[in-house]
Formats: structure tokens, sequence, C-alpha cells
């Protein structure tokens, strides 16, 4: 996702969100203001809370625990420090408990929070809280050091009856507001360019009294989001084994996956949190091809929304061509104001055939061929940009120069400047055609061309099918690597190989553009020691000249990248590599707060006892690590649509596993569960209940 924020601040941020509005924060409940901590209460790309500082007797409250299960709430339990009471007193450390109930509501764009204050001290006390509160209205790519951001006048910050106001108008002609509400009485005075607002309690002992602050985000202009699905994604959605540690990835994931839903003209599922909760072309895409199974509605409301900002014109500032598909959408000022390319930005090779290869996908798996004809012409735009401008060179691959105003950028999802190295640590030429890029084009022909059949034109079926053929033969030729028994990371300038061994070659087993005999050489160079570390399989061999496993695209492991090599193994009847890297997975998620993947980790070797970690600059939150586990269980399952039915195919569990079920499954309109089980004799049987309708 282009080269990281660091955010040393902030090492485990608490994310809560509903529908647009997203806040992070820190254990306590606080928001810091400065630039790239990503704190804050957020809405459409703009920070409208920059700071929130909570005190009892001036001093800051102390972290007993913060959880945000929930999702769209988080708790947070904290305790008063040795402070002044009004009267001079001492209050001793810990006499005080400390409850803030934390809960937003998107449609309203509200945020409300609860404080419950109680003594537990044999006596009474009284004591002033504080809450240090600012808005400063920051585009979140100001807070990502981005330079040049024009700003309107200052920001006014003003007492109400009911508590504060902050209002900006900004560079870009919108107002934007975030009042402030308090359910008691306050005192309120400017502190340190913010407002200060404190109320005095006196308590009983063992007595409580409580605080409610709401604040609510106020922007005029802004376009009408879409309305929530009803029922909410994934709902109903369960999954059920005898693995503790299973049970908790899976329901992270799917809570993570519900709560990244994001409405414009339609829902679907945003990037990650909290620097992506935005219209992420590869992202988005992925995270709803790998739920299919389990809800359609997320692919629908992508592949909806893509269409609507589908390129139309060549526009160098922002990578846009005919036919491409986008790759991150903002909607903050700066985008607005055309200060960044994301209006939206079209910088990526790899989101057209990944979007084709959804919308196929939805076909054969909803056996319904609705979406399909309602975004043909996106379709077939589409797939004019993969032949034509697409392949700069006119070699046959898709291919990227990475060429833009700010200077060339890789393109494919190791989108860093460096994230595409040569062997010895070189840069390579443009034009640059990757490996896995060339499976996504095999792949998105020959789904599209399947739905072309079934719509009746065979013809062009018939083409499709001929150009996927040649380019799998002609991609076997070129991208392999005898010596390494391995396919090429990439073709530079020229045709040459960029003869490096990365994960990007286990993508190709995934798209089916692999040989098979190839594709077996493969997968047993993946899960060699060099690339395979115990917790999945590095994005770069620790062979290679630029391997660093601190670094995300040089050495980490990447959930999403292991759930498609996971499922690529499968396809090819690899099953026990495929099991043994499934295995890894799960067992990396159950090391990470909440069972919650985070977008990538570090890639030290388990054989020498340590634990995965994850890298300060990883986003905690990310949508395709989300539905990484999910993926990979419907992978296990061989779960397939034929005709009007679902079936699996060769299905296998991991050894430790007895059992699994699946509640929830779609199929068409109607819900499907499936169950394995293994016998006493060690044999892997499934079934697949009757189907019942749905309430879609």
């Amino acid at each position: 996702m282009a080269d990281h924020i660091f955010m040393a601040e902030v090492v485990q941020p608490v994310l809560i969100k509903d529908g647009g509005l997203f806040l992070v924060c820190r254990a306590d409940g606080g928001i810091t203001a400065e630039c790239g901590s990503g704190l804050g209460l957020f809405h459409r790309d703009s920070r409208y809370l920059s700071r929130y500082e909570l005190c009892i007797g001036a001093a800051p409250t102390l972290t007993l625990m913060s959880s945000a299960a929930r999702g769209s709430q988080s708790v947070h339990d904290l305790t008063n420090d040795v402070v002044r009471q009004l009267d001079g007193a001492a209050l001793d450390v810990q006499s005080l408990g400390v409850r803030l109930d934390r809960t937003l509501d998107g449609e309203s764009l509200v945020l409300t929070d609860r404080l419950v204050i109680r003594n537990f001290t044999a006596g009474r006390v009284a004591f002033r809280l504080s809450i240090l509160i600012d808005a400063l209205f920051e585009d979140i790519f100001e807070l990502r050091g981005a330079k040049g951001a024009r700003r309107g006048p200052p920001r006014k910050a003003i007492a109400t009856e009911r508590g504060l106001a902050f209002r900006y108008r900004g560079a870009d002609r919108v107002d934007r507001e975030l009042e402030v509400a308090f359910s008691r009485s306050a005192t309120s005075r400017a502190r340190r360019g913010s407002r200060l607002a404190e109320f005095d309690f006196a308590l009983e002992s063992q007595a409580s009294d409580a605080l409610t602050v709401t604040f609510t985000v106020h922007e005029a202009g802004a376009p009408r989001a879409a309305t929530p699905p009803t029922p909410a994604f994934y709902d109903g959605v369960k999954v059920h084994s005898d693995d503790a540690v299973l049970n908790a990835v899976v329901d992270r994931s799917f809570r993570d996956l519900a709560m990244l839903r994001t409405g414009l003209q339609d829902n679907f599922i945003a990037g990650g949190m909290p620097w992506f909760v935005s219209a992420f072309g590869r992202d988005s895409i992925l995270a709803a091809l790998q739920t299919l199974a389990f809800d359609p509605r997320p692919a629908e409301g992508v592949a909806r929304l893509f269409a609507v900002y589908q390129g139309q014109k060549r526009d160098p500032a922002t990578g846009e061509q005919p036919g491409k598909i986008h790759h991150e959408l903002r909607l903050g000022a700066m985008a607005r104001l055309k200060e960044v390319p994301h209006r939206p930005s079209y910088t990526s090779v790899d989101s057209t055939p990944l979007y084709l290869i959804l919308i196929g996908e939805h076909a054969r798996w909803t056996g319904s061929l609705d979406l399909f004809r309602e975004l043909r012409l996106a379709i077939d735009a589409a797939l004019a940009w993969m032949d034509g401008v697409g392949d700069s060179d006119r070699d046959g691959y898709l291919d990227y120069t990475g060429d833009t105003p700010e200077g060339p950028i890789n393109q494919g999802w190791k989108d860093s400047t460096f994230g595409i190295p040569r062997k010895d640590g070189g840069v390579p030429k443009s034009p640059i055609a990757l490996c896995e890029v060339q499976g996504y084009v095999y792949l998105a022909k020959t789904l599209i061309a399947e739905a072309l059949r079934v719509n009746g034109e065979g013809g062009a079926a018939d083409r499709l099918e001929a150009q996927a053929k040649k380019l799998r033969q002609r991609f076997n030729r070129d991208f392999w690597m005898e010596d390494e028994g391995c396919y090429a990371l990439a073709l530079e300038r020229g045709g040459r190989q960029v003869a490096v061994v990365a994960s990007n070659a286990g993508q190709a087993l995934w798209s089916g553009i692999a040989d098979p005999d190839k594709a077996a050489r493969t997968a047993d160079r993946l899960m060699a020691p060099d690339m395979n570390c115990g917790w999945g399989i590095r994005t770069l061999s620790e062979r290679a000249a630029a391997y660093n496993p601190l670094n995300y695209h040089l050495g980490c492991v990447w959930p999403f990248d292991n759930a498609l090599i996971v499922a690529g193994l499968r396809r090819y009847g690899l099953d026990e590599a495929a099991l043994r890297l499934f295995g890894a997975l799960v067992d990396a998620g159950g090391h990470f707060a909440l069972g919650r993947l985070p977008e990538f980790y570090v890639g030290f070797g388990r054989e020498a006892g340590l634990f995965p970690a994850r890298c300060p600059f990883a986003e905690p939150m990310q949508a395709w690590s989300a539905g990484a586990t999910p993926y990979m269980l419907t992978s296990l399952l061989g779960l397939t649509r034929v005709g009007a039915e679902l079936r699996m195919e060769r299905p296998v569990l991991p050894a430790g596993l007895g059992r699994l079920a699946l509640r929830g499954l779609t199929l068409g309109n109607a819900r499907v569960d499936c169950e394995l089980e293994r016998g006493a004799d060690g044999v892997v049987a499934g079934r697949v209940t009757t189907a019942r309708e749905t309430d879609r």
C-alpha cells in the first residue's frame, strides 16, 4: 500500500467504526494531535476530533484495560493517579474507578462517550475532571506528512449553551463542524489553543456519578452515503470447530469485515484502518472475493461502485486511462483541491483484472448473470484496457512503467519504491510485467469467457479462451526459472527476468496459469526454509540481496498473499502444503490481540522460538487480512457450486482438527450449512444441509 507511515506513538491503537465514521485512540481513550499518530475521529478523510485528553485533578488517568471487540463500541477501564482534591487533600492512587463506554453511530455521525466514576474510598471525595478537546479538521494526507496542503481560515472554537462547537470552512469551500454537548454544566476556557472543559464531582463512599459527552459531525455539501444493508454484511455467518484459536480468528475476521462496511453510492468493504478507510482497488476487491461464499453483497457493492469511477480519459496526474479500474478514492479537502492524485488515482496495474475476476466469480458462485449483464460496458472497457494501453510495449503482457508526476512507483501489490528488486538488490527497468498479474489476466479472461458462454455468446467466449491459452503457454516459457524451480518475480524491459524468488510466484498457482509440473516445483520452492518462515511464506527469499524480515515487501508475511497461495496449492492437489500453510496462519493469528491478523507481520523463523510480531507501521486492521482465514477455509473444504447445489470437492482438515462447521453460506437466495468431521479411521467426511431461504 505505498510507503507506510510509522505509527511510533501508537503500537496497539483502539479502533472502532460504524459506516463512514471511525475513531482511533489510545488504550485510555485519549487522542493526541500530532501528525503521523493516526489518532482521532474521522469522516470522509478529515479528522474532526484531533485532541481528547482526560484528567482527574490535573493528572492523566491510568489505564487498567480497554477493549473494542464489538466493532462500533469500545470500553476503557481507568483509574486516578495521586492527585489533589478540591480542598487540597491528597487522593491516593486507584481510589476511583472510571469506566468510559464509547459508541459510534455512523448514520447520525455521532460519537457518544459515557463516563461513570465511582468512589472506592471509605469517605467523601471531591475532585475536578477535565477534558482537553480540539478539532483542527486536518486532511488525512496532512497527517501522513503530505506537503502543500491549502488551509482555509483558522477554525473557530466557541462555547455554546450545551457545550462547545468547532467550525471550519476549508479551502475546498466545504463547511465542517464538530458539535460537542455535555450532559452536565461545565466551565470552558481556552488552553494551549484547545478548549478545556472542567467538571466538579463530589461522591460519597461507594457512590458513583456520570458524565455523557456527545460529538456530532456536520459536513455541508457531502454526497449522501448508501443506506446500510439489511441484514448487515455477513449477518448469521458462524464457524464452529474444536479449535478455539481458529474459532476466535474467524469470528474476528467477520466482525472486522462487517465493521469495514462503508457507504458511498453503494456499500463496499474499505481497505483498512486507520489510513485506508476508502474504496481501495485491489484491497476492497480481494476482500469481497475472499468472502463471496458467505455474502455476495460486498462484491456487488464493490463492482457497482468501481464501475462509476472506471477510467474514461488519459490523465498523467492520476494515472487514469480509459477502461482502467481505480486504485484509491479519497473524499477529503486535498483530493477535492487536486493536491493529491487520489480523486481517484489509477496507479495500480492489478485492480482491473482483479475487478473482472470478482465479477466472473460472482456469476459462478451465485449462478446469476444479472451483475455481469448490468456491468457489461465496464467489463468490455476493462478487457480493452488490458489488451491495449495496459500492454505498453505490445509484448502480450500486462505491464506498467510506473511513471507519475511524483516519480516512478510500482503498481502491483508490492507497491513501494523498493518492492520489486532484482536478485542483486538492484532496481528493474520499466516497463515491468509482474508474475502474479499475468495470472490475474489469465483467470479474468477464463472467467469472463465462462460467463459469456452461459450468456449465449460462444464466439466471444472462444476468443477470450484462446487468448488465455496463448498467455498461459508464453508465461510458462518466459517466466520460468529452471535453476530455481520457480517463476520469476517479473519481466523487466526487453523481456529480461527479474530472477528473484518471491511469494508472487505462489499466486500463479491461485490463478491457474501455472503448468502442473511447474506448480508442484514452485510449491516445493516456496515451502523451503528461505521462503517459509514457519508462520507463513515471506514476501522475499532470505537468499536475495534485498531481503529484510522486518520490511513489508522484502521479507514480511502477508496473510492475504498466503491465503491465495493456499487456494493455489489446493487447485493443484498439493493438500499437505496447503494444510501446513493454513495451520501456520491460524497459529499466527492466535498471537495477535483479539485474534486479528494484521496487514503483515515480521518474517522471523519459527524454528528459532520466535513469535510473529506486528510491524509498527502495519495497518492494524486490513480487509484482505480479515478475509484471509475465511477464504482458506472455503479452499480447504473445496466448496464449489454445481448447478443449483453446493458441493465439497476433496475436503481436507488439518491433522489436529476433528470437526468444522460453517453456518450461513449463501447460494443464490438460499442459506446453506456445511460440516466436516474426521472419523475414527482418519477419513474426512463432509455433508451439506438443506438450503433455506435468506432474507436478502
